[in-house]
């Protein structure tokens, strides 16, 4: 948004100042709800292509796990709000109450949504840990971008941001939808197709059934010729009146067994050949419904390609590999595991996250280093060749060399606190000190899961 587009929305917008919220949700990583006493609900998304502000008619559906800031905004901002306003020759836009504020920066790549407190420190950021302070704004002036909406007819400021911005999002996510239902598609044919070639293989297999019944039949009706032991046997075919020869084969044991077995390997082949024209038809009828759906994708409208991607099985929606975890796990003998983080994000979301209380923390002692937590059973204490190997890990992700040694502290998970501001620094109570010497030879057994 332009500093007409804010202007316009705010102007309307000061019928709110003096009215206290009734709540604050956050739908989504990107954006946040304000909603106040009357009823009015305020969208906040301050950042990428449609970062804006403006009201909305309904409230988007909160995740079932709701994100960090929503509950900040919730404890912070507290009676009315007491002004609402953009700084001058910025499109920066601040939010205040009785008690705390926010800062929304409508500045591109530099945008962002910060809660403040009384004394306009950074209490937590829309998009991760709260800085220490306000970012530096880029070096740039007023904007001169072009307005993209304005009121029509009895249109307000709010209802012309909330129909050209629902309208974008719309075309976004249908191109977005688009893209993946054609991967998906494209991916799910090629598995049809794969399947089909190894189904026609296995009807190739299968279409020795009657051969093979017909050679038992010929063994069968000769058997008063076979003698103990008979490994070769020449008998006639009455249906093309030759001499055929027969041989069977040494595992099987006496000729009896042996036409036995070829009549039971004859009645699987027979099966299997009528389970895989079954199988046949069924993939052939879905390849068709496939092929038919990625012909039309281009005219299905965005409701559509939902349904479209809700009706695919799981397996065949993904767009791509999964994403990788931000940390590295290793196993070992007995089933034992460790995990270590591959940055600070990754440290900070290992440990407050994706660990237990009753998991072990290491760290090296007063110096950076990564995050490790080894996996333990509730109740139980890391055994020393379990700790060993994460000291190991902890001194190979240092750098150290052969030789070089570092005291490492660990802890349960349940007594770490983290420091506000501070990234992945954590306070620890109760902790225990080893001091580790590099080793390689103590990782043996130990492997990247």
């Amino acid at each position: 948004m332009n500093e007409e587009e804010i202007d316009g929305v705010l102007g309307e917008l000061q019928r709110l100042v003096g009215m206290p919220l009734s709540n604050v949700w956050q739908p989504a990583r990107d954006r946040v709800v304000l909603g106040w006493r009357d009823g009015t609900l305020l969208v906040i998304v301050p950042r990428g292509p449609l970062a804006r502000l403006h009201t909305i008619a309904s409230r988007p559906t909160n995740p079932a796990r709701p994100f960090s800031f929503q509950g900040a905004c919730r404890a912070r901002l507290q009676g009315p709000c007491t002004s609402m306003g953009r700084a001058p020759t910025e499109r920066i836009v601040r939010l205040a109450f009785a008690s705390g504020a926010l800062e929304l920066r409508l500045t591109g790549r530099s945008g962002g949504l910060w809660l403040l407190d009384d004394e306009g420190r950074v209490v937590a950021s829309l998009e991760g840990p709260a800085p220490e302070a306000l970012p530096d704004l880029p070096e740039r002036g007023v904007s001169r971008g072009t307005t993209r909406f304005r009121p029509e007819g009895d249109q307000t400021w709010n209802d012309a941001a909330e129909r050209r911005f629902a309208a974008e999002e719309r075309r976004r996510r249908e191109k977005e939808l688009r893209g993946r239902l054609e991967r998906s598609l494209a991916r799910a044919i090629q598995h049809h197709v794969r399947l089909l070639e190894n189904l026609g293989r296995d009807l190739e297999r299968a279409e020795a059934g009657p051969e093979v019944r017909h050679r038992a039949d010929l063994l069968t009706a000769n058997l008063w010729r076979c003698e103990r032991g008979t490994r070769v046997v020449d008998v006639e075919d009455w249906e093309t009146g030759q001499t055929v020869t027969l041989t069977l084969p040494d595992d099987l044991g006496s000729p009896q067994n042996v036409a036995q077995r070829w009549f039971q390997q004859a009645r699987r082949l027979e099966r299997m050949g009528d389970h895989v024209l079954q199988r046949m038809d069924g993939v052939e009828r879905e390849l068709r419904e496939l092929r038919a759906r990625a012909e039309r994708l281009d005219e299905l409208p965005l409701e559509e390609l939902v349904r479209l991607e809700r009706s695919l099985p799981r397996d065949e929606r993904r767009s791509g590999p999964a994403p990788s975890l931000p940390w590295e796990e290793w196993t070992g003998p007995g089933g034992l595991r460790i995990r270590v983080g591959r940055n600070e994000a990754g440290n900070r979301r290992l440990v407050f996250q994706a660990s237990k209380g009753h998991d072990w923390w290491m760290h090296l002692k007063d110096r950076p280093s990564a995050h490790v937590v080894l996996s333990v059973a509730k109740g139980a204490s890391p055994s020393l060749p379990h700790l060993l190997a994460g000291a190991q890990l902890l001194l190979q992700r240092a750098g150290m060399g052969d030789g070089e040694g570092a005291e490492v502290q660990y802890a349960r998970v349940r007594d770490l606190r983290s420091v506000p501001g501070g990234g992945a620094t954590v306070t620890v109570s109760e902790e225990r000190v080893l001091r580790a010497t590099r080793r390689a030879s103590e990782l043996s057994g130990w492997a990247p899961a």
